[in-house]
């Protein structure tokens, strides 16, 4: 009688060996050219100037954060609609119509949230606001 667990130990091992040897034998035939503009922030040759990190608005990642929730909520809502009329008539409405509800109310009290704490609202400069009032 074989162990299953013979298997998975076996696959493990084979999981680790590959990429590890992969590495040792691209570190032992790779090129090693040691040269100053390879340690350099950009290897161009373009002098940098100022800072490398760029301080970015938070605002793009809550918008991008709010558009996967609301995407995926589309992927979950769209197949039930599909299927509808079919699971009510074999479940009955409460059934079918309840968790999508509270789902749905989940979502639309974290979009709340979200607006009423400015998630959705960008940040105008001064330049927009003296065009928007012209």
């Amino acid at each position: 009688m074989s162990d299953p667990w013979i298997a998975v130990g076996a696959l493990a091992f084979v999981g680790l060996a590959i990429p590890v040897s992969m590495i040792a034998v691209s570190s032992l035939l790779r090129p090693s050219v040691p040269e100053q503009g390879k340690r350099a922030v950009y290897e161009s040759g373009e002098v940098p100037t100022g800072d490398t990190r760029i301080r970015f608005n938070i605002q793009y990642y809550m918008v991008a954060l709010l558009f996967v929730v609301f995407d995926i909520e589309t992927v979950l809502v769209f197949p039930w609609a599909l299927i509808y009329s079919d699971a009510v008539a074999e479940f009955g409405l409460v059934r079918v119509l309840g968790p999508m509800l509270v789902f749905l109310v989940v979502l639309v009290i974290g979009l709340g949230w979200a607006w009423r704490n400015g998630a959705v609202r960008w940040i105008k400069s001064d330049r927009a606001e003296i065009k928007s009032q012209l």
